[in-house]
């Protein structure tokens, strides 16, 4: 590694060093990936990848456990598999066999990516390394509703430390709900007052950085995290669904 690149990995661990830990960054970035492909943003695809990677590494925070700093994820900007019946091709892959309904309520089956994770320990070691299972649900009007089910290993946080707003019991499982506000700024973009210091207490303000088009960007989405059998299950879907819907949807997986 030479000078620049070590300068620039210790830039990146400073800016990271005040955020919160996010289960939900990598839905954060699925989701204005998603909005850019409906029009958007006119960019190139290469041009999303480096926006895509630049928000992640830079949306990284510390675990209040002290053993894993952070979570970083890779995927491609296709599906790796449009067909239902190759759910079980993806289980082989990821390695688990998880609950993968082909429709969540009105929502149909669109397709399924496999994304390379791995958590970051205080040294920057990439440690649980593996494949999760992203899964793409599509309404008659287009919109989604992203299911991401990851492997669970001891020395993660529980979903019950995590941040949220609502928790409901519902048939014996724990499912967790948040509505989470993302704001996009260009490359060297400043933070007003107000927007740095919701940054260091607010857990549902999240700030990525990335060359988009210069101009400061918000957008709203709702999550729901759940838990089952040794996978971790994180809905992912924009502001416009119906909190109790959105909960008859996330438990209907489990029924």
């Amino acid at each position: 590694m030479n000078n620049f690149d070590k300068k620039l990995k210790n830039e990146l661990n400073k800016i990271a060093e005040d955020t919160y830990p996010s289960d939900f960054v990598k839905n954060k970035i699925d989701l204005k990936i998603e909005n850019m492909k409906k029009g958007e943003h006119k960019m190139k695809k290469n041009k999303l990848a480096i926006v895509a990677c630049a928000a992640l590494v830079l949306s990284i925070g510390v675990y209040a456990t002290g053993k894993i700093t952070g979570t970083i994820s890779s995927s491609s900007s296709n599906y790796n598999y449009t067909e239902y019946i190759d759910v079980e091709k993806a289980e082989n892959k990821a390695g688990f066999d998880a609950e993968i309904p082909e429709n969540l309520g009105d929502y149909k089956f669109d397709g399924i990516t496999m994304v390379k994770m791995a958590d970051l320990d205080e040294k920057n070691n990439e440690i649980n390394k593996r494949k999760a299972i992203d899964v793409a649900y599509k309404n008659e009007s287009d919109k989604e509703i992203t299911l991401h089910i990851d492997r669970i290993f001891d020395n993660q946080e529980p979903l019950s430390k995590e941040p949220h707003m609502e928790m409901r019991n519902i048939n014996g499982i724990n499912f967790y709900y948040t509505r989470l506000e993302s704001l996009f700024l260009s490359n060297g973009a400043e933070l007003t007052d107000v927007e740095k210091e919701r940054m260091e207490k607010d857990p549902f303000f999240n700030v990525g950085y990335g060359d988009i088009d210069g101009e400061r960007e918000k957008n709203f989405s709702k999550h729901i995290l759940f838990e089952k059998d040794g996978l971790k299950y994180s809905l992912m879907t924009d502001d416009s669904m119906d909190v109790n819907e959105y909960f008859d949807i996330a438990s209907s997986i489990i029924k």
